[in-house]
């Protein structure tokens, strides 16, 4: 029988998309606009040091298309989009960092700091 995988030994990594990956619209419209200022060169870099990225969004399913032809057209890389998360105000969790505009300090805290 197998060992379980340590949390030490996830290669997966789940990033946000509306307000940490992408600049939006707000309600009804919900358009995706620029990447956030940092986001395209943080994924590159997570990426390059063989993080397999999630998007994740509470977008509907609906949307996978425009969201993947969004993530292509700035050429972020990612392994998975999922739509449909848990709509919440709050999230805790014992693995999560939360994004407060700055991919440095996201980077730096998963010590991996982006390279200037």
């Amino acid at each position: 029988m197998e060992k379980p995988i340590s949390h030490k030994n996830l290669s997966w990594i789940g990033v946000d998309l509306d307000k940490t990956l992408a600049e939006n619209t707000d309600y009804p419209d919900f358009k995706l606009l620029k990447p956030i200022k940092g986001a395209v060169e943080a994924m590159e870099k997570l990426n390059s040091k063989g993080w397999k990225i999630i998007v994740y969004t509470a977008r509907p399913w609906g949307d996978y298309q425009m969201i993947e032809n969004w993530l292509d057209k700035y050429k972020i890389p990612f392994r998975r989009i999922v739509c449909g998360k848990v709509l919440l105000r709050f999230l805790i969790d014992d693995r999560a960092i939360g994004f407060r505009g700055d991919w440095d300090d996201v980077l730096k805290q998963i010590n991996e700091p982006l390279d200037n």
